[in-house]
C-alpha cells in the first residue's frame, strides 16, 4: 500500500513579496552574540567591515543558532527567544515568550517549526512550536539541563546535577518522534555540552566543580550498550574546567576553557585514540575567557569566542595558533556564521510534486520542504564515508517514491560540460570500499507537463543519481571536486530545463541487497541564467490574464501561500474573510505592475492574533475582477 500522495504546487514568479517585505541580499557573515552587553555584533567575512552592537537582545543571552535563513537567540533572563531576520537589516522579526523562570539554556530545531529548548532551572526541555509561539509540551529530564545534541531521531541532554554538587550528572536521551525520554546515562560531574565524533560516538565535556574535579570527556557509543542501545564507553581526563566542545571533520577534539586573566585556554586530543594533544598541563593560550566555538568548514578554520576580553579569535587548526583577533561587544559570548543569502541562486526553490514511496520511512518528513532546497548539506565533518543522514538536510522517497523540483528564479541551461548536479546520501563502505547505492530516475521538463528521461543501465548504474557520493560538500558547483552524480541536458535533447524529477529506481535487489531508497540532498544547476518571467516554448513572457492560485498547503498549519498573476499593472486588494463573510485580514491593497506574486498568511487577524480552526475564504479583487477560493485551518 503507497502512503498518501502529498502536493506542492509554486509558479514562476518575477517579484517576490512575503507579507509585503522586500527582502535584500545577504553576504557571509559572522554574528557575535554579546551577553555583557545584550547586543548582536557582525561581521562581513567578505570584506572585513564589522559592525558593533546594531540589534538589542534580552537579558543574558544564552545562544545563537542559525535555521532557514533566520538567526534564533535564547535570552536566559527574559525567558524568550528573540528571532531576527539578517534580510531585513537585522530587525526583530519577533520574540516568542517561554515560561517565566526556566532559565532556558540551549536550543536546538527538530523539525521545521520544532525546537527542543533546555530549561537550567525548570529541569526540563520545553517544545515549541517557532511559527505559531506556542509551548507544546515540557519534557522532564534531570537536574540543571544545559547541553543538547541531535542524532538520528535521538536527542541528548547534559544534565549537570545542579551547582554545586553536580549530583547526579547524567545524560538523558529523548525520542523526538514521541517526545519522551527513553534512557539515562550517568557521566561524570557536571556535564555541558556535547559533539558527535566522524566514527559515530558522542562526546560529552564534563566540566567538574571547578576546585577538587577537573575535566572529563565521557565517550557514548550509540550501539555499544544492552539491546544495540547507547552507552559509555570510555573517559578522557582533560583536566582544567572546558565548557565547550568542537570535533572537526578529521577527528580533532577542541575544548574552551575561560582561563585566568588575561589567557583564555584552548585544550586538543584526538577524538578517534583519545590521546592528549594539548590538555591542562600545556595548554594553547588564546584569549581571556574563552567560552564557545565555532567550525568555518568554508576556510578549516576555528573561531573562540573570548568574554572576557571582547574579542572573537580566528584560529587555525592545522598549526594550532591564532590567525587574527578581532573586537567584538562586552561580553563576546557565541557566534555562528550565516552563508550568503541571495535573491537568487543555483539551487532548486521549491517542490512542485512529492509522492511517497511504498515502505516510506518518513525521513526527512518533518523538515520538509526546505530539506530538499537550498545547497547540499554544508556540514565540514561529511566525507565519503560519513555522509548526511541529518533529517533537516535530506528527505527519503520510499520505494518507488517520486518527487519534483522547480527552479523558479533561474533555468538550468545546456552550456560547457554536465548542467546540473543530484545530491543524495550513498557511501563508501569502510568494509570492502564499495559504494552503497541509492538510485533513483532522472527526467527533466520545461513546463513540468511534457517529460524526458535520462538513458540509464542498471547493470552498472549509469545514467542514475545517488550513485556517487557528494565528496566536496563546500563546493557543490565545481564537477571536477564535488562528487555526486552530474546530467548534461545536451544527453536529452533540450536548451534549458526548469523541472527535475527524482523517482526511486522501487527494487532494492537492483542495487545491492542492502542497499536502501533514494535520500535526496540538494539538486543544484552548474550552467544557470536568471530567470524572471513566465517562460512559454522558449520566449519569456508576462501573464495573459489575471488568475488567483489554490492556497498551498490547504488544510494548513500554520502558515499557507497564496500566489497571483496580474497581466497589466492595476489596482490589487487581496483578503480574508470567515465563513460568516466577516473581513479577518487584509494581505495585498494597492497597485502592482504585471507580474506573478505570492503572499503568505500566517493565520492572523488583523491584530496580529491567531485566529481559530475552520473554513476561511481568500477573495482577489482587481478593478472589476473577482475570484474567491476557500480554504481550511486546523489548529
Amino acid at each position: 500500500m503507497k502512503s498518501p500522495k502529498v502536493k506542492f504546487f509554486t509558479v514562476l514568479f518575477s517579484t517576490i513579496i512575503f507579507a509585503g517585505t522586500v527582502l535584500g541580499d545577504v553576504p557571509r557573515t559572522l554574528y557575535v552574540l554579546n551577553g555583557t552587553a545584550r547586543t548582536l555584533s557582525k561581521m562581513n567575512l567578505e570584506t572585513g567591515e564589522i559592525l558593533n552592537d546594531f540589534v538589542q537582545v534580552g537579558q543574558w543571552p544564552n545562544q545563537i543558532i542559525t535555521f532557514n535563513d533566520k538567526l534564533y537567540i535564547l535570552n536566559s533572563g527574559t525567558n524568550d527567544i528573540m528571532v531576527i531576520d539578517p534580510q531585513n537589516d537585522g530587525s526583530a522579526a519577533k520574540t516568542i515568550a517561554l515560561a517565566q523562570g526556566s532559565n532556558p539554556y540551549k536550543m536546538v530545531f527538530v523539525g521545521l517549526n520544532k525546537v527542543y529548548i533546555t530549561n537550567l532551572v525548570a529541569g526540563t526541555v520545553s517544545v515549541v512550536n517557532v511559527s505559531t509561539g506556542a509551548v507544546l509540551k515540557e519534557i522532564p529530564v534531570g537536574v540543571g539541563p544545559e547541553g543538547i545534541l541531535v542524532v538520528e531521531g535521538q536527542a541528548f541532554v547534559c544534565n549537570t546535577g545542579g551547582y554545586p554538587a553536580y549530583d547526579p550528572s547524567t545524560v538523558s536521551i529523548i525520542d523526538i518522534g514521541a517526545d519522551s525520554v527513553v534512557q539515562t546515562l550517568n557521566v561524570p560531574a557536571n556535564p555541558q555540552d556535547l559533539a558527535l565524533s566522524p566514527d559515530g560516538k558522542i562526546h560529552v565535556i564534563c566540566t567538574g566543580n571547578y576546585a577538587t574535579i577537573k575535566g572529563q570527556v565521557a565517550v557514548i557509543d550509540r550501539y555499544a550498550g544492552p539491546g544495540w542501545k547507547p552507552a559509555v564507553v570510555d573517559t578522557i581526563e582533560i583536566g582544567g574546567a572546558p565548557g565547550d566542545i568542537l570535533i572537526t571533520p578529521d577527528g580533532k577534539a577542541y575544548l574552551p576553557d575561560f582561563g585566568v586573566d588575561p589567557d583564555g585556554y584552548l585544550y586538543s586530543y584526538n577524538a578517534f585514540s583519545g590521546s592528549i594533544l594539548h590538555g591542562a598541563g600545556n595548554p594553547i593560550k588564546v584569549g581571556f575567557g574563552a567560552m564557545n566555538l565555532f567550525f568555518d568548514g568554508k576556510e578549516n578554520v576555528l573561531w573562540i569566542a573570548n568574554f572576557g576580553d571582547d574579542t572573537a579569535q580566528k584560529f587555525d587548526i592545522s598549526a594550532d595558533t591564532v590567525l587574527a583577533t578581532y573586537g567584538f561587544g562586552l561580553g563576546a559570548q557565541d557566534m555562528v556564521i550565516v552563508e550568503p543569502i541571495q535573491s537568487s541562486d543555483p539551487w532548486a526553490d521549491a517542490v512542485a510534486g512529492f509522492t511517497p514511496g511504498q515502505n516510506w520511512s518518513h525521513l526527512g518528513e518533518a523538515f520538509f520542504p526546505i530539506n530538499v532546497l537550498g545547497p547540499p548539506d554544508q556540514d565540514p565533518a561529511l566525507t565519503p564515508y560519513n555522509p548526511s543522514s541529518k533529517p533537516e538536510e535530506i528527505l527519503s522517497l520510499g520505494d518507488g517514491g517520486e518527487i519534483i523540483l522547480q527552479f523558479t528564479d533561474n533555468k538550468i541551461v545546456n552550456g560547457p560540460g554536465a548542467d546540473f548536479t543530484v545530491f543524495e546520501n550513498p557511501f563508501i563502505s569502510l568494509f570492502d570500499g564499495s559504494v552503497f547505492v541509492e538510485a533513483a530516475i532522472v527526467s527533466v521538463s520545461q513546463d513540468g507537463q511534457n517529460w524526458v528521461t535520462f538513458p540509464y543501465d542498471t547493470t552498472d548504474m549509469s545514467g542514475l543519481a545517488g550513485v556517487t557520493p557528494t565528496k566536496n560538500n563546500l563546493q557543490p558547483l565545481d564537477p571536477s571536486v564535488s562528487g555526486g552524480d552530474q546530467f548534461d541536458l545536451e544527453d536529452v535533447g533540450l536548451a534549458w530545463a526548469t523541472y527535475v524529477k527524482l523517482t526511486d529506481l522501487g527494487d532494492i535487489y537492483k542495487e545491492g541487497l542492502y542497499n536502501g531508497d533514494f535520500d535526496l540532498d540538494a539538486v543544484a544547476a552548474i550552467n544557470s541564467e536568471p530567470l524572471t518571467r513566465v517562460v512559454e516554448n522558449g520566449v519569456e513572457v508576462q501573464p495573459v490574464r489575471f488568475h488567483l492560485g489554490q492556497n498551498y498547503p490547504n488544510p494548513f498549519n500554520p502558515e499557507t501561500m497564496i500566489s497571483y498573476s496580474l497581466p497589466k499593472s492595476s489596482n490589487v486588494e487581496l483578503k480574508i474573510f470567515n465563513s460568516l463573510g466577516r473581513e479577518v485580514f487584509t494581505l495585498v491593497a494597492g497597485t502592482k505592475n504585471a507580474g506573478t506574486y505570492r503572499v503568505m498568511w500566517r493565520g492572523q487577524n488583523q491584530k496580529g492574533d491567531l485566529v481559530n480552526s475552520g473554513v476561511y475564504y481568500y477573495r482577489l479583487k482587481i478593478e472589476n475582477q473577482v475570484d474567491v477560493h476557500k480554504m481550511v485551518l486546523i489548529r
